[in-house]
């Protein structure tokens, strides 16, 4: 099983600016402190990730991501485990773990939770992502669905799961979008090859569609006014 560079995040960070993605990887220690906001959007994400696993009772959970969980999940695929949580695949130096993979008639489907209200850009590109490494790893989801919480409906623990999450069917998107997923990866492994990072100017990718957090170092060049422009 080959060895990996990429992740989900990194790939998402990637897709926004190779700059960040090559800091981030070789240069960590410049990164911006992380605020509680985003702190809490983590916890947040991680609790409504737990609630979603009970859409889809009596998993197994693998471990931390890696060679091992990799290895494992590809165990019970083989022995047709009925319900797999934080599925690990590895494929062209790319790691992934899947929220849910859930045993079908003829296959599995595949589910990735997002705590948000809404579906944005960033969660199409992590399913692309994703779809793109397990059917490279030699597995191909009968469907792959997106998950996020219903606006309609509060998050409790004595309600109806199914009406608190809405399910969008995005396998045709996956499937439509892997030669777009491949070239990216194909560039950012590319950049991670190199000795020093990407010369790029700061610009709307600074903040859209999240705010960089080695903008403490790219931003130290420019104005204030500039600074304040990109800021919107």
């Amino acid at each position: 099983m080959s060895e990996y560079i990429l992740s989900k995040s990194t790939y998402i960070r990637g897709l926004q600016c190779h700059k960040s993605l090559y800091l981030n990887k070789f240069r960590p220690y410049l990164r911006d402190k992380i605020t509680e906001e985003q702190l809490a959007k983590f916890a947040r994400g991680h609790a409504v990730g737990k609630v979603a696993q009970q859409l889809f009772p009596g998993g197994v959970a693998m471990s931390r991501p890696g060679k091992p969980s990799a290895e494992k999940t590809a165990q019970l695929i083989c022995e047709g485990f009925p319900v797999i949580y934080e599925a690990c695949f590895i494929s062209d130096g790319v790691i992934v773990a899947l929220d849910i993979l859930v045993k079908q008639e003829n296959g599995y489907n595949a589910y990735e939770v997002k705590s948000s209200l809404a579906l944005s850009n960033v969660y199409y590109n992590d399913a692309y992502l994703q779809y793109y490494v397990l059917n490279a790893a030699g597995f191909r989801p009968e469907k792959f669905f997106l998950i996020h919480r219903n606006a309609e409906i509060e998050l409790t623990e004595s309600g109806d799961l199914h009406e608190m999450f809405v399910f969008t069917d995005v396998t045709a998107e996956c499937k439509t979008n892997e030669l777009f997923v491949q070239e990216g990866i194909s560039q950012m492994l590319e950049v991670m090859k190199r000795d020093k990072s990407p010369d790029i100017q700061t610009g709307k990718q600074c903040m859209y569609p999240y705010p960089c957090d080695f903008r403490g170092v790219c931003w130290k060049k420019i104005s204030k006014a500039e600074q304040e422009e990109l800021l919107g």
